[in-house]
């Protein structure tokens, strides 16, 4: 019988198989992982020539270890999945020994269409999708979600963690371009708690050119985020001829994170397909293999 609600108790029944609650340190994946983010196959996602489980078997197909699953682009039934759908999801992913490194959602008070929504609603629509996430089996949560001022974000995140930890998710922050390096810093050191993470974003330490830059950071603001960081986007918008991103320092962001005995996940991220259209499969396949040439 299938259900399209994601009832918390059959969210811990699936977690308890693979991810204790209680302890954050037993999603660790022992080694950095590498693999991509289904974004990154976003052309053929909108040209209807792809859909989720086509796009997990190909990134298999590469060799990734994981992936990282959007909810509003790659789940069917979308924002009421039918928890067959997820399952279907979760077990084709296991079955090519692969991970969810992580799953994306968005928060906001802009979801109903005749009011803003209250911070009751937004923190029970949290609650849902942390027991999602559970279900699918990913360690990480990352809620784009509009943090201005970063106040907001630590009341929102403490009124949540008691449910974080039940289900043995981590609510991954995501820095990305154009705030700079520091600025969950603060949250961070305030909640002060493992179920609250961060997820860098590589276009905060993207040259000049990179499209949409307004500043460049130096790459040693990246080390003082390390301790926090348990998931990464590796961003890309093209390639030299030498499968080379010429806008991100892969080459010594990688090698931050390998010193530092990162034990995480690193998800490529190409968006030039928002640039100009181009079939997903070569830019994906040359990411992937920029980050297995620095990340391994």
């Amino acid at each position: 019988m299938s259900t399209s609600i994601c009832e918390p108790p059959l969210a811990t029944a699936f977690l308890t198989t693979r991810y204790p609650t209680g302890s954050p340190v037993n999603w660790s994946f022992a080694d950095m992982k590498l693999g991509l983010s289904l974004y990154s196959f976003g052309a053929d996602f909108h040209a209807g020539k792809i859909d989720v489980y086509q796009a997990i078997r190909k990134a298999a197909e590469m060799g990734c270890d994981g992936v990282e699953i959007i909810a509003e682009q790659h789940i069917p039934g979308w924002p009421n999945p039918n928890l067959d759908v997820l399952k279907a999801i979760r077990e084709l992913v296991t079955s090519l020994e692969m991970e969810i490194f992580c799953f994306s959602c968005y928060f906001g008070t802009n979801i109903r269409s005749d009011r803003p929504q209250t911070f009751e609603e937004m923190v029970d629509n949290a609650k849902r999708m942390i027991a999602l996430t559970s279900y699918l089996g990913a360690p990480i949560m990352r809620p784009a979600f509009n943090a201005e001022p970063v106040g907001q974000l630590i009341d929102f995140v403490n009124a949540v963690l008691p449910t974080l930890e039940e289900y043995g998710v981590i609510w991954g922050v995501e820095l990305h371009a154009p705030h700079p390096p520091s600025y969950y810093q603060e949250a961070l050191e305030t909640v002060e708690s493992p179920w609250f993470r961060l997820v860098p974003d590589f276009s905060c330490w993207q040259g000049p050119n990179a499209p949409g830059q307004i500043q460049t950071n130096d790459l040693s603001t990246f080390e003082p985020l390390l301790k926090y960081t348990v998931h990464c986007h590796a961003k890309a918008h093209m390639f030299d001829a030498n499968g080379e991103e010429p806008n991100t320092p892969y080459k010594e962001l990688l090698g931050m994170l390998k010193d530092y005995g990162f034990e995480g996940s690193v998800a490529g991220e190409y968006e030039g397909w928002i640039i100009a259209y181009q079939p997903s499969e070569q830019p994906t396949k040359v990411l992937f293999d920029l980050l297995e040439r620095y990340g391994r």
